[in-house]
């Protein structure tokens, strides 16, 4: 199923976008942050798991993407190359947190902006209704930060393995293999936690 992020992706409008932003028009790049800030958003805030650093990310990002809007070359949509950017500035920030206590999500993160892929993670009718996200978000705070945020990249922020491998620098066989593992560590925590069934229980 397609992310919402490339049924929005329209090259060309992008383009004139971009271009139109690049010679002048300024003001046009707040139509690249409204379409786009609230997913950066939600990204952000699950990788950190604090609002305020998550907010702090997002603005921080938007604001080095338009500083080096004019060197973007259109090689990956628009998203691909800010997510890239809104990434590497929350690995700087896990870097900096790495010996402090993790933090869990509060539970206001919309049911939507949570959606662990229901092919690896079985039963494929897990109820993602409030109470359910806030204990899935509690798991994935436990995982360790590759791992988390590779889920954060495919199953929450829904970039396909060639935009995830873009991000990352990595071959998409490399994301696929360490995605399998990732989504196998999180079933094993939810399954600890009585969240979810194992494979051989009854539905």
């Amino acid at each position: 199923m397609p992310s919402s992020v490339e049924t929005e992706h329209n090259p060309e409008e992008e383009r004139s976008l971009i271009y139109a932003i690049v010679h002048g028009n300024a003001p046009k790049y707040a139509v690249l942050v409204e379409r786009f800030q609230p997913r950066i958003f939600a990204s952000m805030f699950a990788m950190i798991g604090n609002r305020q650093d998550a907010e702090d990310l997002t603005q921080e990002a938007f604001l080095t993407a338009f500083r080096k809007l004019d060197h973007f070359e259109n090689r990956s949509s628009f998203y691909t190359w800010l997510h890239r950017i809104a990434f590497h500035l929350a690995i700087d920030l896990q870097r900096r947190k790495s010996r402090t206590t993790k933090k869990h999500l509060s539970d206001d993160i919309s049911e939507s902006s949570l959606q662990i892929a229901s092919d690896d993670l079985t039963p494929e009718s897990v109820a993602m209704n409030k109470e359910m996200a806030t204990k899935v978000n509690s798991a994935l705070q436990r995982l360790d930060a590759e791992r988390k945020n590779l889920i954060v990249l495919r199953d929450i922020d829904g970039l396909d393995y060639a935009q995830i491998a873009e991000v990352l620098d990595i071959p998409i066989g490399t994301v696929r293999s360490r995605l399998h593992r990732a989504r196998m560590e999180l079933r094993d925590i939810l399954q600890a936690a009585g969240v979810m069934h194992s494979q051989g229980d009854t539905e």
